[in-house]
């Protein structure tokens, strides 16, 4: 009888929660018909902010939600306002709330660092990272490589260069054919000993193999410094030709432009997401402080970048100043060069080099200190 008298209890509570989910269900419905265009952004907003905090959704389709946080911002911002003038109040209140809240990752594109040192007696560790494009003959030479100087270099779409080379003690490189270009690849060059190091090229199927990295443990004062130079996978996006043929009213052409963007765009998260599991398995949990840098071929609002801020700290972030584009060529808006350290760095500073422009990206140069030097002075084991 009890056993009886508990089931129609529970049967009355789920009856009630069941009329009380309806009842905010018919609520809430009923004031998204009256405006679904601004609820719909608010809560594209909240996905897309989520998403960027805390990349969860293991699946290409995450890489084009975050990569529309801008519009996302923009477009809550806008419901937010148009709810409030409609006389509303929670829910735009909310989406204020939202708005606010993605300030911290628009950070990500806008540098607001001084740059300014804890401590003026620390010498930092200067790391320069470069699409070089392959180095035209007429910039082998070139008086810019004088503004590129630094302790470690990490090079990427790298051909074999005497004048760079000659100027550093130690170097790693990894290339490929790539048709009449001759060689191409990744390398890495080092004032300070490299004591183990570890290369894979990625295969592209029918396409040139450039994209890889290079793993390198490097003997930095009395410490020992993990270093990647990564080339994520090329999209090799032609939003150009998609322009171009709307320009000229070409509209057919438009349409099969988009969508073959799309296909590399999606191909391209997919294949940058299997990529960078796999360079994480070489930095995850390392006993070493970590630097990595190179061509991520992404924006700061993509999974890839995501996933790594999980861990790491964007130097860029950290102490960048302005933008910070390092795309040379159409969309130019992008910064997609990025640099990455574990929290043993103190990021003193982080720029982009545009005045270096024979390449189609710009030389991003940051300077580290490791934090336990900021307060000790550890005896030299590699001499530069």
């Amino acid at each position: 009888m009890k056993r009886y008298n508990l089931k129609i209890f529970l049967w009355d509570v789920l009856l009630i929660c069941a009329e009380i989910f309806f009842q905010i269900a018919s609520f809430v419905f009923k004031i998204f018909r009256q405006y679904p265009l601004a609820y719909t952004a608010l809560f594209y907003l909240f996905i897309t902010m989520a998403f960027c905090y805390y990349p969860i959704l293991d699946h290409w389709s995450a890489g084009f939600i975050m990569m529309s946080l801008p519009l996302a911002v923009l477009s809550g911002l806008t419901a937010a306002c148009y709810l409030l003038i409609k006389k509303q109040k929670i829910v735009p209140a909310t989406g204020f709330i939202w708005v606010l809240l993605a300030f911290p990752l628009i950070k990500r594109m806008v540098g607001i660092s001084n740059g300014e040192m804890k401590s003026e007696n620390v010498s930092a560790l200067k790391v320069l990272s470069f699409n070089g494009e392959c180095f035209d003959e007429k910039h082998k030479t070139d008086e810019h490589w004088t503004k590129l100087q630094a302790d470690i270099a990490c090079f990427q779409e790298y051909s074999p260069n005497k004048d760079i080379e000659s100027k550093y003690a130690n170097n790693v490189v990894k290339l490929t054919k790539f048709d009449k270009k001759g060689l191409i690849g990744l390398a890495m060059f080092s004032q300070y000993p490299i004591l183990k190091q570890y290369s894979k090229v990625w295969d592209r199927g029918n396409q040139p193999n450039i994209n890889g990295y290079l793993c390198a443990d490097i003997a930095y004062k009395n410490d020992t410094v993990r270093v990647v130079n990564v080339h994520l996978w090329s999209m090799g996006v032609r939003l150009n030709l998609a322009i171009d043929a709307l320009k000229k009213g070409h509209i057919k052409t438009f349409a099969v432009e988009l969508a073959d963007s799309f296909r590399r765009l999606k191909e391209g998260f997919e294949k940058r997401d299997e990529q960078m599991r796999e360079v994480e398995s070489y930095v995850s949990g390392s006993k070493y402080p970590v630097i990595i840098c190179g061509d991520f071929n992404e924006t700061p609002f993509g999974y890839s970048y995501g996933k790594l801020k999980l861990s790491f700290k964007n130097a860029f972030e950290e102490a960048g100043q302005g933008l910070g584009f390092t795309l040379n060529r159409q969309p130019y808006f992008a910064r997609i060069d990025q640099q990455f350290v574990s929290h043993d760095w103190h990021v003193e500073s982080c720029k982009t080099i545009s005045s270096v422009d024979f390449s189609d990206h710009f030389p991003v140069m940051a300077k580290y200190s490791l934090k336990k030097s900021l307060t000790e002075t550890p005896a030299l084991v590699a001499i530069k």
